[in-house]
């Protein structure tokens, strides 16, 4: 029975199932005729004719489905003419109206080009006709995760690591044996050799050491010795596997440090059509921190060029820190250090002038750090040209065609070597060691330094520059010396007279003239000219210098915290409530490390800022005009200020006069309309001609000429509108903190111990800073009051040398007098005035 039961319900349920199906097969049935059009058409006939037969007039269901569709399409229908109505009258617009280019990606001026005055061929060179310089910059970084991005699962995991075991392998070759047989290192040996012999005479007592020491052999073996311990100590040991190790770790160091390493695309482009060419590559590096060391080569390496030898100091050389340095590429220079036994050493002079020529013969990229150390100030420095006078010789004897000097700029958010605080203040430069390295790296390590930049200028040929300033003959005229203000004729003498004052170095030869040494310093500002005004600005650069100078008291916190957090605490505070007001922590050491950040942007704004002091200095004298001033009067005290800081700018390359960029300058005021043009109605196109006056001055005029210059006649209007003002005041702080630290550096000058002035200037200068006299904490600083000294030196006022191997300075007659030394110094006081624009 029970089985009957189970029997009966499993056919209950068959039975309901498939009438389910059965219901769903005839729906479907159902819809597919009601959805069919010949279906429909039949069930309207049919429709109509049963409504026929019994007398009702009835619509059908077809004529529904037909109505709704045809609403349907008369909606589609609608929006498809409006649709090309719009169009048309759109095209109807652009056919009759103005044509509207379509909108295009925003794109950056070329930057770091070379100089189309003195390098018009190398301009033009080394670029790709078929592409267009966007400014893009590519994070070099990301190289390997894009080249490997498709690759296996090791290769995309590990893609830094894949990257540099991938990297081209070079052959460097050992230049070691080749500098050994070089004639002049031979020759520098046996003239070494026979000074030995002469002192040993000297001082000849008849004692068996006496003796021995006259034997010609013992001493050239002694020599030989030390010559062979020198060339050994400067070379280099380049290594493809150190190069592959360094790459992959300092990979790993800048993802952690940094967010990014960027670099120039169409820079790192042009370099490769450069090194095509099949000539050196010679890098100039501005020197920020000893990270440069590494970071150049870092960047060459990974966009597939051939990584430099690097000159690097000795004090560099430290345990295993130096040996991986030698294997990337360094060979280690001595420093040039004042008063330095090295100076007067052949051996070494010979060694590393030899080690030099045979790499650029052996066809080895090289870099030099053409500043020599690391800015303290966080400015551009004044060349030091002995690497690249060496590197002039060995083009001008013939042993290299020429080279290509690339100009290399890097730039840190944060500075990854800390600050240069103690050393301004007058503390002695701490010297690297292995531990202080360790240090360093950790700390680095531990912190965050924001982005990187290193930026390659355009190649420019060695050969072409030559021949461009043996052209100029503004830099061939009988050197007037010393130029003592306030009788000099600046606007002929000026250009000629900074590069006479800073050509020198131990690398020199003694037959070396006084011609040959000024192109090589013109060369040598030029390209730091060239690399500064190339120089990425970064976020805190621009924050510091804005904190300095307009916004000193304070300002707004919106749009400035992710500078301000990469500053930190230690220089910027924060102030208020909800209105929050950032002010920059104005102690001595938190204004000289903000003014290290804010002296990139200085760089750019030296030449107007001289213009604007120059300006206030002249309408601050006593029954001055306060409204108009003539353009010869505003020269002449621009001219004067520019000598006074030619030791802290390189206000234009050495192709350009100086006053042709004061009369640059004086139009940018112009076009700021913070002064304007006073002029007659019917001498437009005479004072067109004579705003050009100095530019187009002939060298060989005479004095009469001088005497009828035109621009005595132009007239500018001081302008005193708000933004007018504004905009003077922060030309003024621009500059301020450097003249407040020269007129006490000349106030303190004594005939002493050259450490004595410094600390007795860092005294005063500390001392009106607590007391509120004087309120840049960044005046007080070493480095200008040490460029101070060398203007004192440059003007005559003193000299310094060397007594018992202390440096000295000596006040000259008549300056020892502190009336006359007071009137010579009054030409830097003037620019130093009291003005109530820094009140406001």
């Amino acid at each position: 029975m029970d089985t009957m039961i189970s029997v009966w319900t499993v056919v209950e349920h068959v039975r309901v199932a498939s009438g389910a199906a059965e219901l769903a097969i005839f729906t479907a049935i159902l819809y597919w005729f009601f959805t069919s059009s010949r279906v429909a058409d039949m069930l309207e006939v049919v429709g109509e004719r049963v409504g026929g037969w019994c007398g009702r007039d009835t619509g059908s269901l077809r004529q529904a489905v037909r109505a709704r569709r045809r609403h349907h399409q008369n909606d589609i229908y609608t929006k498809l003419e409006a649709e090309n109505a719009s169009r048309t009258a759109s095209l109807y617009r652009v056919k009759e109206g103005p044509i509207t280019p379509a909108p295009q990606p925003q794109t950056k001026p070329p930057a770091g080009l070379a100089c189309g005055r003195c390098a018009p061929l190398s301009r033009e060179s080394w670029q790709d006709p078929q592409s267009t310089d966007t400014g893009a910059v590519i994070n070099i970084l990301d190289i390997g995760r894009q080249k490997y991005a498709n690759g296996g699962v090791v290769s995309r995991y590990l893609c830094d690591l894949v990257q540099c075991f991938n990297l081209t392998k070079y052959d460097y070759k050992d230049i070691v044996p080749s500098v050994e047989k070089e004639e002049s290192f031979l020759k520098a040996i046996e003239e070494t050799t026979q000074e030995e012999l002469k002192k040993a005479k000297a001082n000849d007592d008849g004692s068996p050491k006496s003796k021995a020491s006259l034997d010609y052999s013992s001493v050239r073996r002694r020599v030989e010795a030390k010559a062979k311990k020198v060339l050994t100590d400067i070379s280099s040991a380049m290594s493809n596997n150190v190069l592959r190790l360094v790459a992959w770790v300092t990979h790993k160091a800048v993802r952690r440090v940094a967010r990014g390493c960027g670099t120039r695309a169409a820079s790192v482009e042009r370099l490769r059509r450069a090194h095509a060419a099949g000539l050196p590559l010679v890098f100039v590096p501005l020197h920020r921190s000893h990270f440069d060391y590494i970071l150049v080569t870092f960047t060459l390496y990974l966009v597939g060029l051939r990584p430099p030898l690097v000159a690097a100091g000795d004090n560099m050389r430290i345990p295993f820190f130096g040996w991986f340095l030698r294997g990337c590429g360094a060979f280690y220079i001595r420093r040039r250090v004042d008063g330095s036994e090295y100076h007067g050493d052949p051996v070494y002079k010979s060694a590393l002038r030899s080690y030099i020529l045979n790499s650029l013969g052996a066809n080895n990229n090289l870099e030099f750090f053409i500043e020599g150390g690391r800015t303290r100030t966080g400015k551009p420095q004044p060349p030091k040209a002995g690497i690249l006078s060496v590197i002039m010789d060995a083009y001008l004897d013939g042993t290299i065609d020429d080279a290509l000097l690339v100009p290399v700029t890097l730039n840190y958010d944060r500075l990854v070597d800390g600050n240069f605080v103690r050393e301004q203040l007058g503390m002695p430069k701490q010297m690297e060691t292995f531990w202080s390295a360790l240090r360093g790296i950790w700390r680095t390590l531990n912190t965050n330094h924001g982005s990187i930049r290193v930026d390659f200028n355009q190649p420019i040929s060695l050969k072409e520059l030559v021949t461009s300033f043996q052209k100029y003959q503004h830099y061939k005229m009988p050197i007037e010396s010393p130029l003592t203000p306030p009788n000099n004729n600046l606007a002929v003498n000026l250009d000629r007279q900074i590069l006479y004052n800073h050509s020198h170095s131990s690398l020199y030869g003694d037959d070396v003239s006084t011609d040959h040494k000024m192109m090589v310093e013109a060369i040598g500002r030029h390209l730091v000219y060239d690399a500064a005004s190339s120089t990425a600005l970064m976020c805190t650069n621009v924050v510091a210098y804005v904190v300095l100078t307009e916004r000193r008291a304070g300002c707004a916190l919106a749009a400035l915290r992710e500078a301000l957090d990469m500053l930190g605490r230690g220089l910027i505070r924060r102030e208020g409530g909800q209105k929050q007001m950032v002010k920059p922590q104005l102690s001595i050491a938190g204004a000289l490390e903000l003014s290290y950040y804010a002296n990139a942007v200085v760089a750019h704004y030296a030449a107007p800022a001289i213009i604007a002091t120059a300006l206030e200095s002249i309408i601050r004298q006593p029954d001055a005009d306060q409204d108009e001033i003539r353009h010869s009067d505003l020269m002449e005290a621009a001219l004067q200020l520019c000598e006074i800081l030619s030791q802290e700018f390189i206000l234009c390359p050495p192709c350009q006069r100086i006053e042709e960029r004061m009369n640059e300058a004086i139009d940018a005021l112009l076009a700021d309309e913070v002064i304007t043009a006073v002029q007659p109605t019917d001498s437009l196109e005479e004072e067109r001609w004579s705003r050009r006056f100095a530019q187009q001055l002939d060298d060989e005029e005479d004095d009469v000429t001088r005497v009828h210059d035109p621009t005595q006649r132009i007239k500018y209007k001081i302008s005193h509108k708000h933004e007018a003002v504004a905009e003077r005041r922060r030309l003024l702080l621009t500059l301020r903190p450097l003249l407040e630290a020269y007129a006490c550096t000349c106030r303190s000058v004594r005939s002493e111990p050259t450490r004595r002035n410094v600390q007795r200037a860092l005294h005063t200068l500390t001392d009106n800073f607590t007391k509120g006299s004087m309120p840049y904490g960044e005046a007080v600083s070493t480095d200008a009051i040490r460029n101070c000294h060398r203007l004192l030196r440059q003007w005559g006022v003193i000299e310094m040398y060397t007594q018992e191997r202390e440096r000295m300075v000596r006040v000259c007659p008549p300056y020892d007098n502190q009336q006359r030394l007071d009137d010579v110094c009054a030409n830097i006081y003037k620019f130093n005035m009291d003005t109530p624009l820094l009140k406001e």
